[in-house]
């Protein structure tokens, strides 16, 4: 597979280099001949977007590094960017150094976000270890409150900070007020069961926290990446930017590829408690269009592997722990629905 096709051929390497894809290619007598027919040849998948070995503070997913891994890389996927979370109390160093003292025995190549979640002003300067340790992007997040949360002023002031040391800011974009405020509104009505999970955090609240953080970053002239948009104006607000001269990207996931709110009415709901939630059924393709056109940046999966046990240990939302698992599934839900079914 190439980026503009998947076709029958040879594919000649030297050294770590491709040199040459065809049909026939003459080699030298010496040359290594590997017969993968029947077989698919191309590079190995960056996820960009996982969470191995989770800890919220709140609930821990049981995988490790080598389990976590091991299934990426029997799915085609060679390396993930994962997170070293800050823990209250931490240096963003100490939290690098204790994310990598977690992953000795991860069985592919990977590198880390780093999730800034106690910098309070004054210690702005620490960032700038995050360049000497390859740490070039920092995660921020709108919601969530309180454990990651940080207002528009926080915001704000960790941007300009990344945009003088040349970082990048990822954004988990969903407005706490509203969320909390649909939260609420549904436990004191009762509506707690995971039916009504998608009804807890409506696409508004992600579409307007997309749009206030991409007038924050220009204002702090500062790059910055949209996490797994769900709905299809966020990839537009996002498209719109960057017309103007944003240096914007984003990102959605297959699960808002692939899947649509009316699961919360099916037989197993549990399985699909994730932030941001599946929104309505027209979502999907209209994210495939945007995808073909180019206003997706990259497709990962936000992986979050909880076992079933921890999903179904209450029928309350508010209680079950989000997330999908994703990075063995990548390559073969996003070839087979995205190009397999395009062709």
């Amino acid at each position: 597979m190439t980026p503009e096709a998947a076709l029958d051929a040879d594919v000649l390497v030297q050294g770590a280099q491709i040199k040459a894809v065809g049909e026939g290619l003459p080699v030298a007598d010496d040359t290594l001949v590997l017969d993968a027919a029947g077989c698919y040849v191309l590079p190995g998948v960056i996820d960009a977007h996982t969470h191995i070995q989770l800890d919220t503070g709140i609930y821990k997913t049981p995988d490790d590094w080598f389990v976590g891994t091991r299934a990426a890389a029997c799915g085609g996927v060679t390396t993930v960017v994962d997170f070293a979370t800050q823990f209250p109390g931490q240096t963003l160093r100490q939290a690098v150094d204790a994310r990598l003292a977690e992953t000795r025995d991860a069985a592919i190549d990977y590198a880390f976000h780093v999730m800034v979640t106690d910098l309070p002003p004054g210690r702005e300067g620490e960032l700038a270890e995050l360049v000497e340790l390859g740490t070039s992007s920092v995660k921020l997040y709108t919601t969530y409150r309180p454990n990651y949360y940080a207002d528009d002023a926080t915001v704000l002031r960790l941007m300009e900070t990344c945009a003088e040391l040349g970082l990048r800011p990822l954004v988990h974009c969903e407005n706490d007020a509203l969320v909390t405020a649909q939260t609420e509104a549904l436990v004191a009505a009762g509506e707690t069961g995971w039916q009504f999970h998608g009804r807890s955090r409506p696409a508004l609240a992600e579409q307007e926290a997309i749009q206030r953080i991409l007038f924050l970053a220009d204002a702090a002239g500062c790059p910055v990446h949209i996490c797994h948009c769900s709905t299809s104006l966020s990839v537009s607000m996002v498209a719109e930017a960057r017309e103007w001269g944003q240096d914007v990207s984003c990102e959605t996931c297959p699960q808002y590829l692939l899947l649509d709110d009316t699961v919360y009415a099916g037989p197993e709901p549990w399985r699909y408690i994730l932030q941001p939630p599946l929104r309505n059924p027209e979502e999907p393709d209209r994210l495939w269009v945007q995808v073909e056109g180019g206003m997706v940046d990259l497709i990962a999966t936000d992986h979050c592997d909880y076992t079933a046990a921890q999903k179904v240990a209450q029928d309350d939302f508010t209680q079950t722990p989000g997330g999908l698992p994703g990075m063995e599934t990548l390559l073969p839900l996003v070839y087979t629905y995205g190009v397999g079914r395009a062709v």
